[in-house]
C-alpha cells in the first residue's frame, strides 16, 4: 500500500512539472569551450590585478557529478568489524570483497555528546586534477536547468576540427537545457574545466606558500653580513616584487589597520570565491527579452613558472536559436549553438512510468 502511494505522488509530481515544463519556452544550449594560442603580433598584456568571478547564486550542474552526496549513503552501512587483539598501530582491517562498511574509528559512547550524534565519516571526494573534456547527464527532463544524455551534442565535427588546429586546446564540450526568462529574473550557470591548480596556486594566481619563495631567494642570496651591494640590492628588489604582487592581488592591506567592519567585509568577499583554482571558471547566463542573449564571464588561467596568470574574459552577445556562434578571444574560444526544445508530452511520462 505504501509503495501505491509513493508511486502516485511520484506520478502526480512528475505530471504536474511536465504541465509547467509545456507552457514554458525551453531551449538546449550546446557549448563548446577552447583555449588558444594567440600570435606574436596578438599577444596583449593583459592586467596583473585578478578580476574575482563570484559564483554566488549561480546554477552548479558540475560539482555534484564530482562531488556527490554521500552523506545518506554512509549512514545506511555498518560499522566495520574491530579486531580483538591490541595492535599499537591501526590498521584496517581485512573485509570481505561484498562487504561494505565504515572503517574510520568511532569514539566511545561516553566521549559522544549527544545521544543520537552521526558517526565520523570521510564523505567528500576529492576532485580531480584535471576534468573530462565532454560532459553530459541522463535523458530524464526536468523543471529546473539540467545536463542534457551525450545525444543531444551535435557539435562533435566542429569540436574535433578546433582540436587538431595547433594552438588550440578544448577545455570543455557540454549541452543543458533550460526555460530562459528575462534578464532581471536571470540566473547565471557556474562552468569550471580544465586543470585543477588549487594544491600550486591560491585564487590569486599566487603560490600557495609565498614565504617559501621568500625564503628561497634569501637561502640563495650570500649571508646577511656580506659586504657585496649587488647581492643586497637583488635580494631587497626580490622582496620589493613579491610585496608588489601581494599588493596587487588584496593579500595585503595598504592601511596597517583597518576598522573592524573592513574586515568583516574582506573576509565575507573571500569566502564567496570558489574554493578550487580551475583552469577554466566562470559563468553563463541566457535572458530571453524578445530575443536570446548570452552574457559569458570566465577567468583562464595559464601557468607561467611560478604563477598563474589570468586572463579575464567579459562578452555579450544577441543570438539566434539554431544558427552556430563563435565568441572570439586572442586567448579563449567559445562556441555556441542554441536550440528550440521540447519537452516530452505528458503521455510519454505515464509510459515511462508504467513501463518501470
Amino acid at each position: 500500500m505504501s509503495n501505491t502511494i509513493k508511486f502516485c505522488c511520484l506520478a502526480a509530481a512528475m505530471l504536474s512539472s511536465a504541465v509547467s515544463a509545456r507552457e514554458q519556452r525551453w531551449f538546449e544550449v550546446e557549448m563548446i569551450i577552447f583555449s588558444q594560442t594567440p600570435a606574436n603580433a596578438l599577444q596583449e598584456q593583459f592586467d596583473t590585478v585578478v578580476t574575482p568571478v563570484k559564483p554566488g547564486r549561480a546554477i552548479d550542474l558540475l560539482t555534484s557529478r564530482y562531488q556527490p552526496p554521500l552523506k545518506n549513503l554512509l549512514a545506511e552501512l555498518p560499522l566495520c568489524p574491530v579486531p580483538q587483539q591490541f595492535s599499537i598501530e591501526y590498521a584496517v582491517p581485512q573485509l570481505a570483497a561484498n562487504l561494505l562498511c565504515i572503517f574510520e574509528p568511532q569514539p566511545e559512547a561516553w566521549q559522544q555528546r549527544n545521544l543520537f550524534e552521526p558517526r565520523l565519516t570521510i564523505s567528500t571526494v576529492p576532485y580531480p586534477q584535471q576534468t573530462a573534456v565532454v560532459i553530459s547527464g541522463d535523458a530524464v527532463h526536468q523543471s529546473v536547468p539540467y545536463l542534457a544524455e551525450a545525444e543531444a551534442l551535435q557539435l562533435g565535427d566542429i569540436a574535433a576540427k578546433i582540436q587538431r588546429q595547433p594552438g588550440n586546446k578544448l577545455l570543455l564540450h557540454t549541452s543543458w537545457r533550460q526555460a530562459p526568462v528575462t534578464e532581471r529574473r536571470a540566473i547565471a550557470s557556474r562552468w569550471f574545466a580544465g586543470q585543477n591548480f588549487s594544491t600550486q596556486f591560491d585564487y590569486w594566481g599566487q603560490p600557495r606558500h609565498p614565504a617559501d619563495v621568500l625564503n628561497a631567494g634569501i637561502t640563495a642570496a650570500e649571508p646577511a653580513g656580506s659586504d657585496n651591494p649587488a647581492t643586497t640590492n637583488e635580494l631587497l628588489t626580490n622582496i620589493e616584487q613579491l610585496l608588489q604582487q601581494l599588493t596587487a592581488n588584496n593579500q595585503l592591506p595598504e592601511q596597517p589597520a583597518a576598522p573592524l567592519d573592513v574586515a568583516t567585509n574582506n573576509s565575507s568577499a573571500l569566502a564567496s570565491l570558489p574554493d578550487q583554482v580551475w583552469q577554466l571558471d566562470g559563468l553563463f547566463k541566457l535572458h530571453l527579452d524578445h530575443y536570446l542573449f548570452v552574457n559569458t564571464e570566465f577567468n583562464l588561467r595559464l601557468a607561467q613558472q611560478d604563477k598563474l596568470q589570468t586572463v579575464y574574459v567579459r562578452q555579450s552577445r544577441r543570438v539566434i536559436s539554431g544558427e552556430i556562434h563563435y565568441l572570439d578571444h586572442p586567448y579563449l574560444g567559445i562556441v555556441l549553438q542554441i536550440r528550440r526544445f521540447e519537452p516530452p508530452q505528458t503521455e510519454d511520462i505515464e509510459a515511462n512510468l508504467l513501463t518501470e
